[in-house]
């Protein structure tokens, strides 16, 4: 057995019988995201099953490893705090049922593993798993005055500064670090394009975002969606969340049925606005880019290479929204950049 397993187990079976929850009787480590949190699936002898997630030591950060512009010192973790006030506002999350926050272990309701990018690979997209994905995040778009002080959603926000450090970030790993020089003048160039978005974004951050409102934190249980992984939640823009659903690394929908979930959003949501596609668009581009540059960042810092197949097909959306685009600012040198990444060497 691996010996960080083996102590991992101990500290989750102590946790267990500090719980009164006794008797378990296997445990497996469940495939791991980006972040840098541990899943594991406990059985115990009474045909009950939970979830186990084990934080790392110092995740007490509302942006894990990014940008964060607070300094203050978190009385619990973020998930247990975004968990409390998404469950007042009537949004599917999982229960937690026992807490130890000395060790930043929680045991979590089980909701099975059927994740809706999982349901769109073996189906296809579903209108009405989308709409019902849309009428949640409607319910938790709460504008910032709204929300109490206590949310820890409340301590960060989308200002340029973030945005900046994510367009730099794709610019390092997306762009340099996949070994493309650009001309000084095309780098110019693409810096004062990100940093005008920045700007643009920044007018628009005003509502609770879940910030990783995608396929893969959404799971189907009981024919209705829950969401998960909500602990980075923080100020941001009405168009992100639904950008992240429908402009989703890890599956693909065609446009016909994304502009037909976005109708529906803004037929039920009250931040709906003239200009609102345009923002939609620009901030799915930013929101694809920062994926791709967070995703070989993952390869070469963490030495995990599993989502880099993820990359060529965000390249290619981009490009292809760059060349559609026809709103200001122009983006066609960013179509040009994308043009100069080999995708076949993702």
């Amino acid at each position: 057995m691996d010996n960080n397993f083996e102590a991992t187990e101990k500290r989750i079976l102590s946790v267990f019988e500090h719980a009164g929850l006794k008797h378990v009787l296997s445990m497996r480590k469940l495939a791991g995201d980006a972040s840098n949190r541990t899943y594991y699936r406990c059985y115990l002898d009474n045909d009950k099953s939970y979830i186990v997630m084990v934080n790392a030591a110092s995740d007490k950060a509302i942006v894990s490893e990014e940008i964060a512009t607070h300094t203050k010192d978190f009385n619990e973790l973020p998930f247990i705090n975004i968990q409390r006030y998404l469950t007042r506002l009537g949004v599917r999350v999982p229960v937690i049922h026992h807490r130890d926050e000395k060790e930043g272990i929680l045991i979590l309701e089980d909701l099975g593993d059927s994740l809706l990018g999982d349901i769109i690979k073996e189906k296809g997209p579903s209108v009405k798993l989308y709409k019902q994905a849309i009428d949640m995040m409607i319910r938790f778009q709460i504008k910032e005055e709204q929300i109490p002080r206590w949310c820890y959603a409340r301590l960060n926000r989308f200002n340029s500064n973030l945005y900046d450090f994510e367009f730099d970030h794709f610019i390092e790993y997306g762009i340099v670090k996949a070994g493309v020089q650009l001309p000084p003048n095309v780098m110019s160039k693409i810096q004062r394009l990100f940093h005008r978005l920045s700007v643009l974004f920044e007018r628009y951050s005003a509502i609770f975002v879940h910030r990783d409102y995608h396929s893969r934190n959404l799971l189907s249980f009981k024919e209705q969606l829950y969401t998960i992984d909500f602990q980075d939640a923080l100020i941001g823009a009405p168009h992100y969340d639904l950008a992240s659903l429908l402009r989703d690394a890890y599956v693909e929908l065609n446009d016909d049925f994304v502009d037909e979930m976005v109708e529906y959003y803004l037929s039920n949501s009250p931040y709906a606005a003239a200009g609102f596609k345009d923002i939609f668009t620009l901030i799915s581009i930013q929101r694809m880019l920062k994926a791709a540059g967070r995703f070989r960042y993952i390869k070469l810092v963490k030495g995990n290479d599993k989502f880099m197949q993820y990359i060529p097909r965000l390249l290619q959306r981009v490009k292809r929204l760059a060349l559609s685009y026809n709103s200001d600012p122009p983006l066609e040198i960013l179509a040009e950049t994308i043009e100069r990444i080999p995708l076949s060497e993702q």
